[in-house]
């Protein structure tokens, strides 16, 4: 038999199928109200209109908080840490090799009488002794730390036994050309390291300049080289370290600094009417060029002598002794003296307890003084002298 159909069954299908298309165009809204909230998306995409919304104290969690700016911090400008060479030159406190700190300086006697000008080699010089020989006519003792490949130094002359002392100071090798009889007398009796151009013979030392030979007379004419200063060392086996008891004069300074004194610009240091040298103060060096007989006192070379260091030491003198106005000098015992550097100079003391020992150079309450590194120049002056010194002469 067949099924009778349900009159009710198309009204029903209708019924859901209206119900499903309700739902989807429910679903369908739900949507596009999400894409299209215009606040919705201001608050996501717009950066300029999301910092004017203000948000309570509630609302705000520590990701939103914008730190502080705390100011960068600049660094004080510092100067450089003073390198202090680990070994240095004795005679001017400057680097060297450990095999150059230890060894023995050589000093040579050098003519300095106008008549002999121009000198030699003299530049190379890093410590400079001057004091009277005779009759107003100053030598010059020059002491040199690295000397082997030095050029024609002289022209060399004789020596006094007070020069003896000046190279005791630094345990040097002693070059000279003669002496007083005092002199030799004193290299015998304190077994003086020396090297003599004229009672001694020592190949390939010193020899006669051609070029002063056809300037000059004959004793302003022997000079010496630094391969020649090696040959007479060697050729007399002496010995070339510093002794294991030596203490230096110069105590040097960590950092080069003017003393905390009174103006020196222009050193006048009158030794005679024969004699006035002068060093004036070169702020742009640092240093203190020499003068001497009205002129610039340079080398064959047209090199000007200059110097970071005026030390003088007030001595006493005695004399003319004999027909060559010869005087003597005492180097020995207590004694002031001033230091100059950097364009100012202060009072200093020193001691000598005697001919061989090194001389000790102190401030004026006795604590040690400190120099500057570089060359030195230092004048053996008469104490009974002593007001002539003009530290800022107008020359």
């Amino acid at each position: 038999m067949a099924k009778r159909k349900d009159p009710n069954a198309l009204p029903k299908l209708m019924a859901v199928l209206l119900l499903i298309l309700a739902l989807v165009a429910f679903m369908v809204g739900i949507s596009s109200c999400n894409k299209e909230d215009p606040s919705t998306e201001t608050l996501a995409t717009d950066p300029e209109q999301s910092e004017n919304i203000s948000t309570s104290p509630d609302e705000s969690t520590p990701d939103e908080t914008v730190p502080e700016t705390i100011p960068e911090t600049v660094p004080e400008e510092t100067e450089p840490p003073v390198v202090v060479p680990k070994y240095y030159n004795p005679l001017t406190g400057l680097e060297c090799s450990e095999e150059m700190s230890l060894r023995r300086p050589i000093g040579i006697m050098v003519n300095n009488i106008n008549i002999s000008l121009p000198q030699e080699g003299i530049t190379y010089g890093d410590v400079m002794y001057e004091c009277l020989a005779e009759g107003g006519i100053t030598r010059l003792f020059m002491l040199v730390q690295d000397y082997e490949n030095l050029p024609n130094v002289g022209s060399v002359r004789s020596t006094r036994d007070y020069y003896l002392d000046l190279a005791q100071n630094h345990d040097a090798l002693f070059f000279h050309a003669g002496g007083s009889d005092k002199a030799y007398s004193e290299i015998e009796t304190r077994k003086i390291d020396n090297f003599d151009g004229v009672r001694m013979n020592i190949p390939n030392t010193f020899f006669r300049d051609p070029w002063r030979q056809s300037q000059m007379g004959y004793e302003h004419t022997l000079v010496i080289t630094g391969e020649g200063m090696v040959n007479a060392i060697k050729y007399r086996n002496s010995r070339t370290e510093l002794k294991e008891d030596f203490k230096n004069p110069f105590n040097f300074t960590s950092e080069n600094k003017a003393p905390d004194g009174e103006d020196a610009k222009c050193v006048y240091i009158p030794f005679s009417a024969a004699n006035s040298p002068y060093h004036k103060y070169n702020a742009s060096t640092n240093t203190y060029k020499r003068w001497q007989y009205g002129d610039e006192h340079v080398d064959k070379d047209g090199d000007q002598l200059e110097f970071t260091n005026i030390i003088i030491l007030f001595c006493h003198h005695t004399g003319p002794l004999d027909d060559k106005l010869r005087i003597e000098i005492t180097t020995t015992g207590e004694g002031d003296g001033y230091y100059v550097s950097g364009g100012k100079y202060v009072p200093i003391k020193y001691s000598k307890a005697n001919e061989d020992a090194q001389v000790v150079l102190m401030n004026e309450d006795g604590s040690p003084l400190e120099i500057n590194r570089g060359k030195t120049y230092i004048a053996i002056y008469n104490s009974a002298a002593k007001a002539n010194i003009n530290m800022n002469y107008e020359a």
